[in-house]
């Protein structure tokens, strides 16, 4: 089995790389892409990630936060079976998008977006249909700049997104875990979650 992770905005591929390593401890190959997050091309990253796909071997999706949605879009575009692309696993990912991307808009500051509002981090309805079984991981430690910007402390999320925001109809599973929006990238929780979901369809819901 071969796991693809993608990061979030204003992020790098390095900041994957702990999730990758431990990925790769429990057995699978694993490659993390980078790209640029405020300039998204659709056609140069998709390439990226058809390159990266194995061909003799069962594909999985990882993505944090806009790395989520991309992986969205990216299914999307390509329509792959489920025979080449088995598991799409969504950390922290606003999968309908991001109310505090709406107020960083309302507030006049679109343009440290860049194009990634584009790419579904604006508030969208949406429902998943792709043959792909899809885990959504949660944080909920509220650390982040959400406190300042929304001032709705009573909103259960991860500093910078929502719980509810984590959700989507047709997903196959969703879970939750004390840890904040970039926390959750380094949570020796998720991988273990992530391991769980690939073999069995489901998350540990009693660790």
């Amino acid at each position: 089995m071969k796991i693809i992770i993608l990061h979030g905005l204003y992020m790098h591929g390095v900041v994957m790389q702990p999730l990758s390593h431990k990925l790769r401890k429990m057995g699978y190959q694993t490659k993390v892409l980078t790209y640029n997050t405020v300039a998204i091309d659709n056609q140069t990253l998709f390439q990226k990630m058809d390159e990266a796909l194995s061909s003799t071997m069962p594909n999985v999706l990882v993505g944090h936060s806009l790395g989520g949605l991309i992986i969205k879009n990216y299914l999307r575009a390509r329509k792959p079976s489920s025979q080449t692309i088995s598991h799409v696993v969504a950390i922290g990912s606003p999968i309908r998008g991001a109310s505090i991307v709406d107020r960083i808009k309302q507030l006049g500051f679109s343009s440290m977006l860049g194009n990634s509002t584009e790419h579904g981090l604006s508030m969208h309805d949406d429902t998943w249909e792709m043959p792909q079984k899809l885990g959504c991981i949660a944080g909920t430690l509220p650390v982040g700049a959400r406190a300042l910007l929304m001032m709705d402390n009573s909103i259960a999320s991860d500093g910078t997104v929502t719980l509810e925001e984590t959700m989507i109809d047709g997903m196959t599973d969703h879970i939750h875990t004390p840890s904040s929006h970039t926390s959750l990238i380094y949570n020796s929780f998720v991988p273990k979650q992530i391991d769980n979901f690939i073999r069995c369809d489901c998350f540990l819901h009693s660790i």
